[in-house]
């Protein structure tokens, strides 16, 4: 607590026990007829369940939950793999970075255990599905995953996972080409756990910008149907998802104005870490309300 209240960055404050047990908590859900949470204690086997991307969870029966996730190996649960510069070469990439793989936990209520297994070793980043399966049993999963196979790469190429069979589709676009986080976006008339799209932000390393690769999900090894340039570069990595309405449609002075606002809270620097009398809680000043936030308050 001490060293982020001395402006220290969050992630180098924060340390993972590698020799404690994660703890899996269920939640009933509001008007659920099971009214008591339960906490189960995921069995250590070499490395700390901590750091999980959660892909999706469905009830297999009255008493089973099967929970699907990237896991990684806890190599990179520390602050040091943020530090600057970041990785400039692949090399260094799997020096520093996590192994992480699609993984299958299975929960037996009554009992209080869980027991896992690796789905595919493949490296694999930001593991998603059709929304329209979220906490129903699923059939597929895409996700960002490396070109060095199951050896730690960062993630490059998309791939499609059918869990039930067992088997993959991967699509691997040219070595200096980089796709970030998938997102589905299922289509008007869907017949099918994948008819859709699998959308994902692909970086250019020799033009320095982005583009927004389109796959059909039915044949990922296809490549995509349509690229779209931005005309700008999106750092690798960043996060996203689908929406199918308007509320995320904004124009792009909005965006520009958002962007700029960012601009400048982050220039604020450590500033946020101050305590001030007149906006204590972030470190703002009354006179600032109107420069940072519009008419957010308007």
């Amino acid at each position: 607590g001490m060293q982020f209240l001395m402006s220290k960055d969050p992630a180098k404050s924060l340390l993972v026990d590698q020799a404690g047990q994660a703890l899996l908590h269920l939640i009933p859900r509001v008007g659920s007829k099971t009214k008591a949470q339960k906490t189960i204690a995921i069995p250590l086997d070499g490395a700390s369940d901590t750091d999980l991307q959660f892909c999706n969870a469905y009830e297999a029966d009255g008493d089973t939950i099967v929970m699907d996730a990237i896991r990684s190996d806890g190599r990179s649960a520390t602050g040091k793999s943020l530090s600057w510069p970041w990785a400039t070469s692949i090399d260094e990439y799997s020096r520093t970075a996590s192994k992480k793989a699609l993984w299958r936990y299975t929960i037996q209520i009554g009992k209080g255990k869980v027991t896992k297994e690796c789905i595919d070793n493949l490296q694999a980043s930001f593991g998603v599905i059709n929304p329209a399966v979220s906490g129903q049993k699923h059939q597929y999963i895409y996700a960002a995953v490396g070109g060095k196979g199951g050896d730690v790469a960062p993630p490059q190429g998309v791939a499609k996972f059918n869990v039930d069979a067992g088997t993959k589709e991967i699509w691997m676009p040219q070595g200096y080409e980089f796709c970030g986080e998938p997102m589905f976006a299922p289509k008007k008339s869907a017949d099918g756990e994948d008819a859709g799209y699998v959308l994902s932000i692909l970086f250019n390393g020799q033009t320095n910008e982005s583009e927004i690769a389109i796959l059909d999900a039915q044949n990922i090894p296809a490549g995509p149907v349509s690229r779209v340039p931005l005309g700008m570069v999106v750092p690798h990595g960043y996060h996203g998802c689908f929406s199918a309405t308007e509320e995320t449609g904004w124009t792009a002075e909005e965006i520009d104005r958002r962007a700029k606002l960012a601009d400048k809270m982050e220039s604020r620097g450590n500033m946020w870490n101050e305590v001030k009398s007149d906006f204590s809680g972030l470190g703002l000043r009354l006179d600032d309300i109107e420069e940072y936030f519009g008419d957010f308050f308007g």
